[in-house]
């Protein structure tokens, strides 16, 4: 399951990839959108419809959330691991006592990995 999820993901990037080029070959090109898809043989619909995937998944590579964490010494004797958490190569381990603000901003940062 994995692996079909992976590559749904890179063939979703593949297009993503090629529907960009097609839009920056339309914006640069001098010609109205109407003129360009007429001339490339696809639909004016097409192309918007290219164009606002294109956008979001900028915008959404765009947005970054930051999350301020309070940095402790280390205790010689740390509590147990309640939670560990492993996104884009970062882990995030959760000992005992951890407060709920502190826990809510790893959350929230999380989400956005």
């Amino acid at each position: 399951m994995e692996q079909l999820e992976s590559l749904q993901r890179v063939n979703r990037q593949q297009r993503l990839a090629e529907w960009g080029r097609r839009v920056e070959a339309c914006r640069n090109s001098g010609l109205t959108v109407v003129q360009w898809c007429q001339e490339n043989g696809i639909a004016v619909s097409t192309y918007f419809s290219w164009q606002r995937k294109v956008f979001q998944a900028l915008k959404e590579v765009q947005e970054v959330t930051f999350a301020e964490v309070p940095v402790m010494e280390a205790s010689p004797f740390p509590g147990h691991v309640v939670a560990s958490l492993e996104i884009s190569g970062v882990q995030i381990q959760v000992y005992e006592g951890a407060d709920t603000n502190t826990l809510q901003a790893l959350l929230q940062a999380a989400k956005s990995c």
